[in-house]
């Protein structure tokens, strides 16, 4: 009986204060997919930064390439929330937004939804009067879990192009289509950092044979590519 307490108490003692933990670990992440109240709103600001292929920039150079990024979500009904996010390295903006349904069971979280996105670039320099725009569909599914000091969360994503325009000097060329672009995979991991203010690792693995930071590239290649995208962002 006597052990029986003392086990008791342990499990009491390491328990207990897991679960507001837990909850805090929960309310102040972003990439986990949990419900936001109706009106409720969060923010993420970071940079990511891809590995371009070799074949494209032409060159065994290792070649980052990063974008700044701000993310928010937007709290609707029940379960529905909107996001959106836009994307920058200077040459290149990437604007998207669109609906999720969210679904907690617990610590495990699960988010099915649809982005749109419109991306330009434009290069006028060193020679250069080009530009590139389109239009994007990216439907998503995420999963995420809840530990007493840290979340993970799963992304994965594919890209359908939906139309496409190229302008060289005069020439306008549009393109309207269909097609897979391709698909990737994120993994990303909050945690505390001070106060309500959290930090977030991530890896995503792209894998397509269109990514738009590159279309400065010109690339002439219609096949996959394996892109290595590093994130580094704080929840604010």
């Amino acid at each position: 009986m006597k052990t029986f307490k003392i086990v008791l108490l342990v499990l009491v003692f390491y328990i207990c204060p897991a679960l507001p933990q837990t909850t805090t670990i929960t309310n102040n992440s972003f990439h986990l997919p949990r419900s936001l109240k109706s009106g409720e709103v969060i923010h993420n600001i970071g940079l990511s930064s891809t590995k371009l292929p070799e074949d494209v920039i032409e060159t065994d150079d290792a070649f980052l390439s990063p974008l700044f990024t701000y993310r928010i979500k937007v709290g609707i009904i029940d379960n529905i929330l909107a996001q959106g996010f836009i994307e920058s390295n200077y040459l290149t903006f990437n604007f998207s937004s669109g609906l999720n349904w969210n679904h907690d069971f617990g610590d495990f979280k699960l988010s099915v939804g649809t982005d749109l996105g419109f991306w330009f670039g434009r290069l006028k320099s060193y020679g250069f009067d080009t530009g590139m725009d389109g239009w994007n569909l990216s439907p998503n599914i995420t999963v995420g879990y809840t530990f007493p000091n840290f979340s993970v969360s799963v992304k994965s994503e594919m890209m359908l192009i939906l139309t496409q325009s190229t302008r060289n000097g005069d020439v306008h060329t549009v393109n309207s289509y269909r097609t897979m672009a391709g698909y990737s995979v994120g993994v990303y991991i909050e945690q505390p950092l001070w106060k309500e203010n959290f930090v977030v690792i991530g890896f995503k693995a792209n894998y397509a044979r269109f990514y738009y930071p590159l279309w400065a590239g010109f690339s002439t290649f219609d096949r996959f590519f394996l892109l290595p995208e590093f994130i580094f962002s704080f929840n604010l």
